[in-house]
């Protein structure tokens, strides 16, 4: 369970990211075209991109995920750019409204609220490892 540690948590998140990336990054074409609200108004490379950067998160992720100790410092900043994603994206869903469909904003909520479990099970995990 992700909630049970630091590590499950990141590894948990390494999931998430990858589980979102590959997709975007394979079938970029298909997901800007459903994401958009009418033909080209998400551009292909932008969905490649985010996939992309999913996947370099997802490498990051896993990377801390995996040593021993925990760097606290790394967690806490991969931490701090999940909660920063969690906070702008709302603002950014509103001003690319009239390029996304229902679709689109439905799969970017999504994003946001699993994204923001995982913030919550990774600052759980930051807690814990500070107290003991």
């Amino acid at each position: 369970m992700p909630w049970q540690s630091l590590k499950s948590a990141l590894l948990f998140n390494a999931i998430v990211c990858a589980v979102f990336g590959v997709p975007l990054i394979a079938a970029g074409a298909f997901f800007a075209g459903l994401a958009g609200a009418h033909a080209g108004a998400i551009p292909v490379w932008l969905a490649t991109a985010a996939g992309a950067v999913l996947l370099v998160l997802a490498v990051d992720l896993a990377w801390v995920a995996t040593r021993r100790p925990i760097p606290r410092l790394l967690a806490r900043l991969l931490t701090l750019a999940d909660a920063a994603f969690v906070v702008a994206m709302p603002v950014v869903m509103l001003v690319a409204a009239p390029w996304l469909s229902n679709i689109g904003q439905l799969l970017l909520a999504d994003l946001v609220l699993i994204t923001a479990f995982c913030v919550w099970c990774q600052w759980r995990g930051l807690r814990q490892m500070a107290h003991a």
